[in-house]
């Protein structure tokens, strides 16, 4: 920072004028525009001597022509202290602006992390949906009210009409597998009717049952 320029102006517009004219004229930075009060505003440039000079006064006929122009000034090779002091200051601007800014990021990532939590519920819930939905259609496919009121599990009906060649084996079976083979040679055999039969008058049955299919 060889050197420091300054523009002084009454009206917000009239500083952005000024500033955009003399960062078109010349190399060099604007440090900061300051709103002073009363409508005064300054605005500081800096750079090397010759560019800050040319700058100021491009700087003065723009800020004229859109407001009124206060002051101008040029402080060549401006002390390390003061040059120090401005730098300083511009820093802890920035830093404020800067963590004003962060603010709003970390609520919206607080409204994404709890809108991608409330996804991850919804879509827990709609497979617990799914399962329960899923298990009790399965309950209510292995389930059969007879004609009695009662709730009698259906089981799958084994082949057990092939190899029954005699009495002997259907004595070997047991009370389920000779009323599915019941149900076998005569479909029309109801529930109430195989058990209100013992296990003999099932095995009687049967064998009659087969004879006849003969």
């Amino acid at each position: 920072m060889n050197a420091v320029g300054l523009i002084e102006v009454i009206g917000y517009v009239a500083a952005i004028e000024a500033c955009d004219a003399c960062v078109k004229s010349a190399s060099v930075n604007i440090l900061s525009i300051d709103k002073v009060g009363a409508g005064i505003v300054t605005l500081t440039i800096v750079g090397d001597v010759g560019a800050v000079k040319s700058a100021i006064e491009a700087g003065e006929v723009a800020a004229n022509k859109v407001g009124v122009l206060r002051a101008t000034h040029v402080i060549p090779r401006i002390h390390k202290e003061v040059a120090d002091n401005l730098l300083k200051k511009e820093e802890r601007a920035t830093q404020k602006y800067n963590k004003v800014s962060e603010i709003p990021i970390k609520e919206n990532m607080k409204i994404e992390e709890n809108k991608d939590t409330n996804t991850e519920t919804l879509e827990k819930d709609v497979k617990i949906e799914e399962n329960t939905n899923i298990e009790t259609l399965e309950e209510d496919i292995k389930v059969e009210e007879n004609e009695n009121g009662n709730i009698e599990t259906l089981e799958e009906v084994k082949p057990v009409r092939d190899g029954v060649t005699n009495n002997r084996n259907l004595l070997n079976m047991n009370v389920k597998e000779l009323k599915n083979l019941a149900r076998e040679y005569n479909s029309s055999l109801t529930n109430k009717e195989l058990n209100s039969l013992k296990k003999e008058d099932l095995v009687d049955l049967v064998d009659k049952l087969i004879r006849e299919d003969k």
